[in-house]
């Protein structure tokens, strides 16, 4: 059968893989697992390259090769730039499947390669257009979740992720210019930091300046062009530079007895990184003196013999003052160890140098990934031995602990905060070391150490002083919490945390408050209301009560349970809204009285208060019984209100001066009930007039 795929054999040879036909690129892969000394299951490997030979069958990718050197790509850069185990690796393989294809669906992968493969694979499927300039969009956004709660249950993911947008920042240049762009945006503001967070050095810095040459092609070619002209002038300053120090170092007696081998090499900086000294030091590429860095690389595990070294190196080029950064003694937050510090070099021009151990450049090289283990007594993804990487996948996982609680609008920003952010360290009493991220707060720091604490917080001593609950916390404070068990969280809390813990526990802690609230509140209101024999449906409790700016029944159900509201008051009011005027006689005494409490002023004037609640409900004529201050124009008033009123005939009024005050009634007939109870409450809401009172009489027999 012929080569299907020989149509593509001359574009292949010069490509990365260096292979002609699928074979031969196959085998390119088979030799990077060989090389890099990783334990690998050949049948598996077949299989899978098998697979993605025939879902890719004929189909060219964006730069032109057969599309399954992509896939083939990515797998290779996770052998060779982020070394990894053979699931990864796998999974590399397979990354986009789903995407070309279908067959090969996840219940296949699960049972042919694992169900750590299949769940990596499908991960990796969720993560689909993560674009920050369009992260406003709901869509979007929810991919975003899905992209960060993938990378919090396996980081092997992210790294995948990372190998996959590298091998396509690599052909950026066959996209689209509007997709070039777009990629270029996406690998700055989501991808780099998360390379950067999981100390990826080198892979971020290749896709650092991929995305700047995209972005800002014209400083990239400047750059560019004068590191290449300057190029052996600089590589021979290098070598001229290190020959007293390799001198130096290979005669050391101390170095000889502990057996520490060394090795010396200088590298130019990055594109991206020189670009950045530009702007941050207003000058041109030219007039830069650190375009490369000098490293020193020991073969000790003793961390105290690069600070030796340090002091061998100064004896011969006088270190720059206050340039010295020992991130030994405080790793980065990405975990990076190393020795920095600017000396003055040859011709007195100032060199960088970096002194570290091979296990710190390791690291400093391939991140989480150089603490891959590879034991076969443990699981693949139980890999993670460094107390700072899994710190951070601890914050990943917390913001979305209770996702529910998380505004989808709010996620770029909480991940900025936690993840991205710089960090402070603080001390307890007892001079624990404690970390948070950078304007956390006291309550912050309360919550981190535990829920408790916080939840009981009343205060806080920062160095021994009392300081309110918005002060921001700095490098080296010293934090005492003032707790008590009467204390409880206040719903003003949420504006002084900026912890994804202390967040998302406040805010379920008043969901539940206001669960409870609204349980005990609907349990009280149907025991009360049954007794009262009031049956009404919620939606009408809902309709009756908005004059009182309730719009929800569970909004009813929460004042009743927080006690904010008189249930007695409002059984009698919505049983006034239901039952004829004539009814009311046959309620009790009390019942009737507060009915009517609502129309009535109460008011203190001389120590005295005030209080008339006496009803007589027999029939259509009214009596209203007030008493006014004397400066009250009694006629003027009384008679507006009464021609609003057509329906409304006086038959009699009395005013009589007492004390200083006026006291009188007014009596009117009128078949609407409401019209008379209208101009009650127009009365008494005249701020000279401090009581009245309503008295319905019987036409019949004209008794009280």
């Amino acid at each position: 059968m012929a080569n299907p795929f020989s149509i593509f054999s001359k574009k292949v040879v010069d490509q990365p893989l260096g292979s002609a036909s699928p074979e031969e690129d196959f085998q390119v892969l088979i030799n990077q697992l060989k090389i890099n000394k990783i334990q690998f299951d050949l049948k598996k490997f077949r299989q899978a390259f098998d697979i993605i030979l025939e879902v890719n069958h004929n189909t060219l990718h964006i730069n032109g090769l057969p599309r399954y050197t992509h896939p083939l790509s990515v797998a290779i850069i996770v052998i060779k730039e982020i070394p990894m185990d053979e699931e990864s690796i796998l999974s590399a393989m397979m990354h986009d499947i789903w995407k070309v294809s279908d067959k090969y669906d996840y219940n296949y992968i699960r049972n042919e390669f694992g169900d750590n493969i299949a769940q990596i694979v499908d991960s990796l499927h969720k993560i689909r257009d993560i674009d920050s300039v369009t992260l406003s969009n709901p869509e979007k956004i929810e991919n975003y979740r899905k992209f960060l709660i993938a990378i919090a249950t396996d980081y092997r993911v992210i790294l995948i992720k990372l190998a996959d947008v590298l091998d396509n920042m690599r052909n950026v240049q066959f996209f689209p210019e509007s997709e070039q762009m777009r990629r270029a945006i996406e690998t700055f503001e989501i991808y780099n930091p998360f390379a950067n967070r999981l100390g990826l050095r080198n892979l971020k810095w290749e896709l650092d300046d991929l995305a700047f040459k995209i972005t800002h092609p014209k400083e990239y070619d400047e750059i560019s062009n004068y590191l290449a002209s300057s190029k052996q002038q600089r590589e021979e300053y290098i070598k001229r530079f290190i020959e007293p120090l390799n001198d130096l170092l290979s005669k050391n007696e101390f170095l000889k007895k502990n057996k520490v081998n060394f090795e010396i090499n200088g590298r130019a900086k990055h594109i991206y990184s020189i670009y950045n000294k530009t702007l941050l030091r207003a000058k041109p590429v030219e007039e830069l003196y650190d375009l490369f860095a000098i490293r020193v690389i020991l073969g000790t595990s003793d961390p105290y013999i690069c600070h030796y070294v340090y002091g061998l190196v100064t004896s011969i080029y006088p270190p720059v003052p206050e340039t010295f950064k020992d991130y030994i003694g405080s790793p980065k937050k990405n975990g990076y160890q190393s020795i920095h510090t600017a000396v003055f070099g040859l011709e007195n021009k100032i060199v960088e140098v970096q002194i570290r151990t091979e296990s710190m450049h390791l690291y400093s090289e391939q991140g989480i990934a150089a603490h891959f283990n590879y034991k076969s007594q443990l699981p693949k993804n139980s890999i993670l031995e460094n107390h700072e990487i899994q710190r951070w996948l601890d914050v990943v996982r917390e913001i979305f602990e209770n996702e529910q609680n998380v505004d989808p609008s709010e996620i770029l920003e909480e991940v900025k905060t936690n993840l991205f952010a710089d960090e402070i360290y603080v001390y307890s009493p007892v001079n624990e070391f404690i970390t948070l991220p950078a304007h956390s707060t006291t309550l912050d720091y309360a919550y981190k150490i535990h829920t408790e604490l916080g939840d009981h917080y009343v205060g806080a001593k920062v160095n021994g002083k009392i300081v309110p609950i918005e002060y921001v916390l700095r490098n080296g404070d010293k934090v005492e919490i003032i707790v008590s068990n009467n204390a409880k969280p206040s719903e003003d809390w949420l504006n002084y945390v900026v912890t994804s813990k202390a967040k998302n526990h406040l805010v379920q802690y008043f969901k539940d408050l206001k669960k409870e609230r609204q349980r005990i509140g609907k349990l009280r209101w149907e025991k009360e209301s049954r007794q009262r024999k009031l049956n009404l449906e919620e939606n009408q409790i809902v309709k009756y009560l908005e004059e009182y700016n309730i719009t929800k029944i569970t909004d009813f159900y929460e004042l009743l349970g927080d006690e904010t509201i008189d249930i007695d008051k409002i059984l009698i009011f919505l049983k006034g809204k239901v039952m004829p005027l004539q009814d009311i006689g046959s309620m009790s005494d009390n019942i009737a009285k507060e009915y009517f409490n609502r129309y009535t002023k109460n008011q203190v004037m001389d120590g005295v208060d005030f209080r008339f609640h006496n009803v007589f409900p027999n029939g259509t004529a009214y009596q209203i019984v007030f008493e006014a201050h004397q400066s009250f124009l009694l006629n003027e008033q009384i008679q507006s209100i009464f021609s609003m009123y057509n329906d409304v005939m006086i038959t009699n009024a009395k005013y009589d001066m007492d004390k200083g005050r006026i006291e009188g009634y007014i009596n009117f007939e009128t078949e609407n009930h409401q019209s008379a109870h209208r101009i009650l409450e127009q009365i008494s809401e005249l701020k000279e007039v401090f009581r009245t009172k309503i008295n319905v009489k019987s036409l019949s027999n004209n008794e009280e």
